[in-house]
């Protein structure tokens, strides 16, 4: 019986490996290397403040994103801080309440790697202690484990049993019962509660990668499986022409499995792209900046309002204690490789 469950759970590892439709080559993961400005501005403060507080998000390095220069150019003097339980890097400056505008701006060149299962192999998988995962289990404000949640997860795993198994029936289940789309108000905050109530209604869940990916986030650890939520800003496709975008962002997530380690997924945009369905599920394309990771998080230093739902690519700034929002937020960037 335990060399069935031995050679059951090697077919499901190698069923993240071979189902792909990866892009990853003998030559190893594509890389891109990108010249990125970021800047925001605030030109309408409220006439009455004493106290205007700025937290920035600052990429940094990892396994697959190479900081390789950074130039920022605040108005104020600023810390470099990280926060305590998700090791964000944070950017922190108050402002003169005399001051009539607020201009930021920091550039940066980075180097992107095309992230897998390939190269999330854990040397020694005997050594993880699951209580190390405890903040990975979780739920947060907006992606509960409650009653509803834990009976669809039931459905979707039905008939699973090792680890990749239900993260892969997890991740169909989620294509299924989800549609990238804005058009019902609600979107964009992982809102699990209102994709329960259009799924239980026998319609389909709707809103951006946010949803998609705050949905997984709690069927999967309705299963106990550790989950990461990381938010970033998309790159499109590597080409020499300057390109600019005012807002946006994207995000994506990451499951944790003894053996493999870490593995990416990308529902949102295996929604948008079908053809890249297997591919999605345990890689991520090398057109992406990660600026942050974790839901209801903290700054360094504290901020008065509530645990934030995610952090970046837009700052926070609060106002005598209350967040404000009134800004402008750019990003221009071109590929230099």
């Amino acid at each position: 019986m335990k060399n069935k469950m031995k050679i059951k759970y090697i077919v499901g590892i190698l069923l993240v490996f071979f189902t792909a439709q990866t892009a990853f080559s003998f030559f190893g993961p594509k890389k891109r290397i990108v010249e990125l400005e970021y800047s925001f501005i605030v030109t309408e403060l409220p006439e009455k403040r004493e106290d205007v507080a700025v937290w920035v998000p600052i990429p940094k390095d990892g396994p697959y994103q190479k900081i390789l220069d950074m130039e920022i150019s605040a108005p104020f003097k600023y810390t470099l801080n990280y926060d305590n339980k998700w090791g964000n890097k944070i950017l922190y400056f108050k402002v003169d309440p005399s001051t009539d505008l607020i201009d930021f701006s920091m550039r940066f060149v980075i180097e992107r790697t095309e992230s897998g299962t390939k190269t999330t192999i854990l040397e020694n998988e005997d050594d993880i202690d699951i209580l190390l995962f405890e903040d990975y289990l979780k739920p947060s404000r907006m992606a509960v484990i409650d009653d509803k949640v834990m009976a669809m997860s039931g459905v979707a795993t039905e008939g699973k049993t090792t680890s990749i198994e239900r993260s892969r029936g997890i991740y169909d289940y989620v294509l299924e019962n989800l549609e990238y789309s804005k058009k019902i108000p609600g979107w964009g905050e992982g809102d699990v509660k209102r994709l329960c109530l259009a799924i239980g209604e026998g319609r389909k869940g709707t809103g951006n990668c946010t949803d998609f990916h705050s949905f997984f986030g709690s069927l999967m650890r309705a299963q106990k499986i550790p989950v990461l939520f990381e938010m970033g800003f998309p790159l499109s496709k590597s080409n020499k022409k300057t390109v600019t975008v005012e807002g946006g962002y994207h995000c994506w997530a990451k499951f944790f499995v003894h053996g493999l380690g870490w593995v990416p997924v990308d529902i949102s945009e295996a929604d948008k792209n079908p053809e890249m369905k297997n591919y999605y599920f345990g890689n991520l394309s090398e057109n992406r900046v990660l600026f942050s990771r974790g839901r209801d998080i903290t700054l360094d230093p504290p901020q008065n309002g509530a645990p934030l739902n995610f952090f970046g690519p837009d700052p926070y700034i609060e106002i005598d204690g209350e967040p404000f929002t009134e800004f402008k937020r750019m990003i221009k960037y071109k590929d230099l490789k």
